[in-house]
């Protein structure tokens, strides 16, 4: 092993225990002082937390495994998983509990909004208008704008402005869940099998079905713990990231010739 490749394999070790420390962190402070501006149900704290230990294992496993841009965007979409589902960390004052909120709904943005970006340049390695990705990461860097400023912002703008973010935030993680089905469809055959489109459309429809249904009262038991079917989709995100083979689709078009 060259030189170079030892300093790149230390500097994504190093990255990546950053990443696993800053959501282990996070989890002991909202497990020390939950949040009251998001309440988890008795007995799903350890569940939900171990949800977003799988996000963060999946991120740091498919980056360090397979290094890329695609593989990169998708450590950040781990990354974001395993703060989101932690929880958020609550505290006495006011004012900090708001700032905190915050915090955890920037990087809550941040993971929606690199799932789109995945969506976007997977399979084929395109980059997108510096426009587009600035309009993906602006509500992240909003909300953590809007972190620093509840000491004094009015408690009205605050709480439209969480609800705007949120919504935001869920519509970019749809768009990105109907996009991936969208790209199954409409990607040629050899192209869909080299990416294992399959195997993520798969995920993504069964993940977000179960987890739908589930917190509508569909299925028996406490509505948010099928959001634990959520788990599929980084699963085989990350089996798809690592095992994608671009060159597959044009050795079987050699072949056909």
């Amino acid at each position: 092993m060259s030189q170079q490749s030892v300093r790149s394999a230390v500097s994504r070790g190093s990255w990546a225990a950053a990443a696993a420390g800053g959501v282990l962190i996070w989890r002991v402070a909202a497990f020390r002082s939950p949040s009251s501006f998001i309440g988890i149900p008795d007995g799903l704290q350890v569940p939900l937390a171990l949800l977003g230990a799988l996000f963060l294992a999946c991120g740091v496993l498919a980056w360090c495994l397979r290094p890329n841009r695609w593989t990169a965007i998708f450590l950040l979409y781990g990354f974001s998983g395993g703060i989101h589902w932690g929880g958020a960390v609550g505290a006495a004052h006011a004012a900090t509990a708001m700032s905190l909120f915050f915090v955890y709904l920037s990087v809550t943005a941040l993971g929606d909004a690199a799932l789109l970006h995945l969506v976007l340049i997977y399979p084929k390695q395109r980059m997108l208008p510096k426009w587009v990705c600035t309009a993906l990461y602006l509500p992240a860097a909003a909300a953590a704008l809007l972190a620093a400023t509840t000491a004094f912002a009015p408690k009205q703008l605050l709480e439209a402005a969480a609800g705007i973010l949120l919504l935001v935030a869920n519509l970019f993680s749809l768009a990105a869940g109907i996009l991936f089905l969208v790209r199954f469809f409409t990607t040629e055959r050899q192209v869909r099998l080299a990416a294992r489109l399959p195997l993520i459309a798969a995920g993504v429809f069964v993940g977000s079905i179960v987890a739908l249904l589930g917190a509508s009262g569909l299925f028996p038991g406490e509505p948010e713990s099928w959001n634990l079917a959520l788990g599929v989709i980084p699963v085989t995100l990350a089996i798809a990231l690592v095992s994608h083979s671009p060159g597959a689709a044009t050795r079987r078009q050699d072949r056909l010739a």
